[in-house]
């Protein structure tokens, strides 16, 4: 994978994950750190609890399917919820940071359970309000920057979320761009926008993390999964649904790679076949820098 921290990033898993496969996958890539962005089945615990189980760095947000059931009627926090919430334990990032020292990287964690959009009494604002004492989007921008500001300043600082941020298209292949509509729109988070400007000048956040955008677009085609904003952060949209193909044998990542310097190196989309014993990578296409 050559210098620098490897990320591998899981994507919108929805019921497309297997212990087995998927640690020996990930063994293969070797990646210093793992993000998962949610969305890991409709309320599904035991999932869930497998992926809690996984041996390695990692940092995981619950999203929007993560809530499902309980979520569409904006009820009071199931207990498949908290159960989720309770087994990810000290990984589940949402609306806080997780340190890794020795990788000298900061995981902040942006508002699980995002529906995306405007939307923000739907799916999970409830559970903000219950589980973290959010009540608003603005006070929802205030705690993720301030959980930015307060990393150490020797970090290279990732936010992580279920939904990437408003602000970056409005076409319907755009990272966040609202494919389901025919007037298509931008649908991110503004509150996570809020964050993100007010943290510029204060301290770098060179990547931006999340999913629920899936890559192939209901209007036909394919999303952009990459965008690179004014001040140098690097977006990146892992939601490859479905991550599987081939009859289980072959699953998806997207891997980024960080330079010494913090910049962001490279980002892949990259697919990785287990057959028995034997895994390799079968495509590898590269999401970032576009000029490769």
């Amino acid at each position: 994978m050559g210098g620098g921290r490897v990320i591998a990033v899981v994507g919108d898993v929805h019921g497309s994950w297997n212990s087995s496969v998927d640690e020996q996958a990930l063994r293969h890539i070797n990646p210093d750190l793992v993000l998962f962005t949610g969305d890991f089945g409709n309320e599904d615990v035991e999932l869930v609890e497998e992926v809690s189980k996984l041996d390695m760095a990692k940092a995981v947000i619950l999203g929007n399917h993560d809530c499902w059931y309980s979520g569409r009627y904006a009820s009071k926090t199931s207990s498949a919820v908290l159960q989720q919430h309770r087994l990810l334990g000290e990984s589940h990032v949402g609306f806080k940071r997780l340190e890794f020292p020795g990788l000298k990287i900061s995981v902040v964690g942006s508002r699980p359970f995002s529906m995306g959009g405007p939307r923000k009494a739907f799916f999970g604002f409830p559970y903000c309000k219950e589980m973290y004492g959010i009540h608003s989007l603005e006070e929802s921008a205030t705690k993720i920057s301030e959980l930015a500001l307060g990393a150490p300043k020797e970090h290279a600082i990732i936010v992580l979320g279920h939904n990437g941020p408003t602000g970056l298209g409005s076409s319907p292949d755009d990272i966040c761009g609202r494919d389901f509509d025919p007037g298509a729109g931008d649908h991110g988070d503004p509150d996570l926008e809020e964050a993100l400007k007010s943290c510029e000048g204060k301290c770098e956040i060179p990547l931006v993390v999340f999913g629920h955008m899936h890559k192939e677009l209901l209007c036909g085609g394919e999303r952009k999964m990459t965008a690179v904003g004014s001040n140098g952060t690097v977006y990146v949209n892992g939601a490859v649904v479905p991550r599987e193909r081939s009859k289980s044998s072959e699953r998806a990542f997207t891997v980024v790679t960080l330079a010494d310097d913090n910049r962001v190196d490279k980002v892949t989309e990259t697919w990785v076949r287990i057959k028995g014993k034997q895994v390799d990578t079968v495509a590898e296409s590269v999401l970032f820098p576009l000029d490769e």
